[in-house]
C-alpha cells in the first residue's frame, strides 16, 4: 500500500471527525482519575482505538448507505469539507462494494477489540457496545434507516456523548455513576448540534432522497430553532452539572466559548439555504465542541 492509497482509505473514513469520539473517551477517563484515583494507561489507548474505528466504520458505511438511497446522488450544491460525506463513489474512488467491506472491516477491528475489553472489564461493555454498534450501522442502513424516522440526531447525542464517556468511565473503574452522564450532556448536545448544522447544507439532496432528518422534517427555517437550543442546552447543563456538584466548579469556564455559539447561531440565521457561507458555522460548531470538551476534563484532571 502505498502512501498515497493510505492517505485515500483515510481520507474516506473522514478523520476530520474523529474529535467527536476521541474526546468523550478522555472526558471518562478523566472522571475516573477524578473521582477514584484509577488510570490505566493501556484501556485508555484500547477505547481510543475501538472508538475510533467503529466512527470510521460507521462512517464509511454511511457513505455506501446514502449511495444506494442516491442521497450522495442527489446532491448538486458546492459541496463542504464536512457535508455530502466523503464521495468516494461519486468520484470513482472507491467502488460500491469496496466501499461496504472497507465500513465492515473496519467495525470487525472495532467489535474484536470489544470484546477483549468486555473479557477483562464486564458484560457492561457489551450492552453499550451493542447498542454502539446497531445504532450506528442502522442509522442510515436498511430496514431501518433510523436517521429517516427522525430519531438519528437523538441517537448520535448518546453514542458520542453518554455512551462514550460511561463506557471509557466503566473500562477504568468497571462502575457506573450518574455524574458521569451529567459530566456527558454537553458533549451530547454539542456533537447533535454537529451533525444538525451538516443537515442544512445536504437538505436538498436528502428531502428528494427520502431521508427525513429534522431539518428535512421542519424545514428550513423552522430548523434553525432547534440548532439554538442544542447550543443552548450545552452551556445550560454545564451550569446545572456545577450547581448540583456533578461538575467542579472549574467547568464553568466553559461558558468563555459561548461567543462561538452565538456566532455560529448568526451565520445559520442569515445563510441557512448557503451551504458554502455555512462553512464558518460549521467550524465554530465543532470547536465549540472541542473547547467544552477540553475544558472539561482539565476541570476533573485539576
Amino acid at each position: 500500500m502505498t502512501e498515497k492509497t493510505l492517505t485515500i482509505w483515510v481520507k474516506a473514513t473522514r478523520p476530520q471527525f474523529f474529535t467527536v469520539i476521541i474526546l468523550p473517551i478522555l472526558l471518562g477517563t478523566a472522571i475516573a482519575w477524578h473521582l477514584q484515583g484509577i488510570f490505566v494507561p493501556i484501556y485508555l489507548v484500547l477505547s481510543l482505538l475501538a472508538g475510533i474505528f467503529i466512527h470510521a466504520g460507521i462512517n464509511v458505511l454511511n457513505d455506501y448507505f446514502d449511495h444506494l438511497n442516491q442521497t450522495d446522488e442527489f446532491n448538486h450544491s458546492p459541496l463542504t469539507p464536512f457535508a455530502g460525506g466523503s464521495r468516494m463513489i461519486q468520484n470513482g474512488v472507491f467502488t460500491v462494494n469496496e466501499t461496504y467491506w472497507f465500513g465492515l472491516i473496519l467495525i470487525s477491528i472495532a467489535t474484536i477489540i470489544g470484546f477483549f475489553l468486555i473479557s477483562v472489564r464486564g458484560l457492561p461493555l457489551l450492552w453499550i457496545g451493542l447498542f454502539g454498534v446497531l445504532s450506528g450501522y442502522f442509522y442510515s442502513a436498511p430496514p431501518f434507516s433510523l436517521i429517516d424516522k427522525g430519531v438519528g440526531e437523538l441517537l448520535i447525542g448518546l453514542n458520542f456523548g453518554v455512551l462514550a464517556v460511561l463506557g471509557a468511565y466503566y473500562v477504568q473503574t468497571q462502575t457506573l455513576s450518574t455524574i458521569v452522564v451529567v459530566a456527558s450532556l454537553p458533549l451530547a448536545c454539542l456533537v447533535t448540534a454537529i451533525l444538525y448544522i451538516n443537515e442544512f447544507p445536504d437538505h436538498n439532496a436528502d428531502k428528494q432522497a427520502g431521508k427525513n432528518n429534522l431539518v428535512v422534517r421542519f424545514g428550513l427555517t423552522s430548523a434553525r430553532t432547534i440548532y439554538v437550543i442544542l447550543i443552548g442546552l450545552s452551556f445550560v447543563t454545564v451550569a446545572i452539572g456545577v450547581m448540583f456538584n456533578s461538575l467542579p466548579l472549574f467547568s464553568l469556564t466553559s461558558l468563555l466559548a459561548l461567543p462561538l455559539g452565538f456566532f455560529a447561531i448568526k451565520t445559520l440565521y442569515n445563510h441557512y439555504d448557503k451551504p458554502t457561507a455555512l462553512i464558518p458555522a460549521i467550524k465554530n460548531t465543532i470547536m465549540l465542541h472541542t473547547l467544552v470538551s477540553v475544558i472539561l476534563i482539565i476541570a476533573f484532571l485539576l
